[in-house]
């Protein structure tokens, strides 16, 4: 493409705000505008990158986009992704891709009909760690994995609960480190402090190749927790998301083990998932997190909320 890409953000919360300030430090890529029903936070969003804001996200769809993100809340993704679609803009939605399965398959298929691209949000997959474990587990014989993902409520979330906000990026990640479906889904899940939705889940399962998954998360950890480990015959390994580093531990003798420290290639994930993205609009290539990937976490996530109530 011999212009700069033109791309704008519907909806810019704690999310959405990031993605307008990384958008205007890709080189390349021209912020079009941001949009919020907030006119005030759009303002002041779009003063802070140079842009325009403005508080009706079809005004900013006639624009003439090459593509946009969506981080608005989960219960309009529908509505907002299916307007971006018939406007023939490509399309990053912030996980999760909808509400519904039915909601999910609508926005797939529309984009499919308007053949416009579709990326979910899952930004985790681009966290270095992710990338370092799963090229030094290709050759192992991996028995499980264990993702820890722990904090406190974030004021931020009205509309669901634990599961769908910070347990499908690790039940994205299962599938990601595993190259396999699920085969068998286990969960418990409480409302520990709000009856409204859940706040603590233990998700647990058998991917089809085998490996056992295991996923602990919550919003009642006064501190941020983000830890995943991984068991294989060969050697143990740990990762820190946050610190984005990574330890082998191999047994030596008598109970004794030799630890090595990986390296690990810093980088912003929200950066890199947003390059993956323009690189994918930009050189028509297949988006690395595809509709139907973030269509596999939703049902999944809500076969564990199914599976949590029932049990």
């Amino acid at each position: 493409m011999n212009r700069p890409l033109r791309v704008g953000v519907i909806g810019v919360g704690s999310m959405g705000k990031n993605h307008a300030r990384v958008y205007g430090e890709i080189p390349g890529v021209e912020l079009v505008g941001v949009a919020d029903a907030d006119a005030a936070l759009a303002a002041r969003i779009a003063v802070a990158n140079h842009t325009t804001g403005m508080t009706d996200y079809r005004e900013l769809l006639s624009k003439n986009l090459d593509a946009v993100s969506i981080a608005v809340p989960t219960s309009v993704h529908e509505e907002v992704a299916l307007a971006a679609a018939d406007s023939g803009v490509n399309i990053l939605v912030e996980k999760p891709i909808a509400d519904t399965l039915q909601a999910a398959s609508n926005i797939i298929n529309r984009c499919q009909q308007k053949n416009v691209k579709l990326m979910i949000g899952l930004v985790e997959r681009f966290n270095p760690v992710f990338g370092v474990v799963k090229k030094r587990i290709a050759d192992l014989n991996v028995i499980s994995i264990n993702i820890s993902r722990l904090g406190p409520l974030p004021p931020r979330i009205k509309d669901v609960g634990v599961v769908i906000d910070l347990a499908t990026h690790d039940i994205d990640i299962c599938r990601f480190l595993t190259n396999s479906g699920f085969r068998r889904v286990k969960s418990l899940i409480t409302a520990g402090v709000n009856n409204s939705r859940e706040d603590t889940a233990l998700l647990s399962f058998e991917m089809d190749n085998g490996v056992l998954c295991h996923i602990n998360t919550n919003w009642l950890t006064p501190f941020k927790v983000r830890e995943i480990t991984i068991a294989a015959r060969e050697k143990y390994i740990k990762g820190w998301l946050m610190e984005q580093k990574v330890n082998e531990y191999e047994a030596y003798h008598d109970g004794a083990y030799v630890v090595r420290e990986v390296p690990v290639p810093y980088g912003e994930p929200l950066k890199l998932e947003l390059l993956a993205f323009i690189d994918a609009v930009a050189n028509n290539k297949t988006p690395p997190i595809t509709g139907e990937d973030g269509f596999k976490v939703l049902e999944i996530a809500l076969e564990c909320l199914r599976s949590g109530r029932r049990d």
